[in-house]
């Protein structure tokens, strides 16, 4: 396939990267890209907006009816298409769970400073790949979603973060 073939489409920010051996992570991005939602303040305002009425709402239920009644009480509030709330909490998840992983990650890391025992030695350089391993793929998002929208997110980083603790302990109840 030409690597310019999407280049007249406005999407010249991500580069069109060919995939060599058996790391495909990007070769779809522009694709993918094309077919993402375009993040801004006030679609970001929306989505924190249908997720803070979401949980309000169905933290206090017990049951799959009283989830379906908070998404769209959260769909009303927040004004969301539901197509357009799907995709966006999809990237809301994305963010939030890469940098949710980076945060334990770094208490971790954190906990492990003062010792010096063997086991602290060997997973130290092991936290700290893994570490720049979940920068690199935050950092990927922006081949998918576009550079300006990870800014964004990271500027709103610890409200995602909270909201995606929240929705996680939330759906794995069961």
């Amino acid at each position: 396939m030409p690597s310019d073939l999407f280049d007249d489409n406005g999407f010249q920010d991500v580069r069109n990267v060919e995939p060599r051996g058996s790391n495909l992570s990007a070769a779809d991005d522009r694709t993918l890209r094309m077919a993402s939602l375009v993040l801004d303040r006030a679609l970001l305002d929306a989505l924190i907006s249908y997720q803070r009425t979401f949980l309000a709402d169905a933290e206090q239920g017990t049951g799959a009816l009283d989830v379906a009644r908070a998404h769209t009480r959260a769909l009303e509030a927040s004004k969301l298409e539901a197509l357009t709330a799907e995709r966006g909490i999809a990237l809301l998840r994305s963010f939030g769970g890469r940098r949710w992983t980076v945060r334990k990650l770094q208490d971790k890391l954190r906990q492990l400073e003062g010792a010096s025992d063997a086991r602290a030695e060997e997973l130290r350089p092991r936290i700290r790949e893994e570490l720049a391993s979940q920068e690199r793929e935050t950092d990927a998002l922006g081949r998918r979603y576009g550079d300006a929208s990870v800014a964004l997110l990271r500027e709103h980083e610890d409200v995602l973060v909270d909201l995606h603790t929240r929705m996680t302990g939330l759906l794995s109840r069961g």
